[in-house]
């Protein structure tokens, strides 16, 4: 679930930057709240943002924090339990979208 969207090359237009790109907070009310039951600071990192943006050759590019690295650091096995399933459910997407997944998220892949 999409739950903003943030223009950035309009909020940058009076900029010098030449970037084209668009911000994203999404993810599943009902995963993060597996996590906000054990630790409400969770939210500052649920919903996950994304970065879509185009380079300077004109290819389009997805960025996004690894799940698990940001969960682990709440030192609570739940939570860190909820980012592991991120990291696979990233990388399903990532997947789906036709992109290599990276390295980082290749054993979330085989849980």
């Amino acid at each position: 679930m999409v739950y903003h969207r943030l223009d950035l090359t309009a909020l940058m237009a009076g900029s010098q930057s030449f970037w084209k790109a668009t911000q994203y907070t999404m993810g599943n009310h009902t995963i993060a709240e597996q996590m906000f039951r054990s630790d409400p600071s969770v939210m500052l990192h649920a919903p996950l943002r994304v970065l879509i943006y185009d380079d300077p050759a004109g290819t389009t590019n997805l960025a996004i924090d690894q799940p698990s690295t940001l969960f682990d650091s709440y030192a609570n096995a739940d939570v860190s339990a909820v980012g592991d399933r991120l990291d696979g459910l990233v990388a399903e997407l990532i997947t789906l979208l036709g992109a290599a997944v990276p390295p980082e998220f290749e054993a979330a892949t085989t849980c």
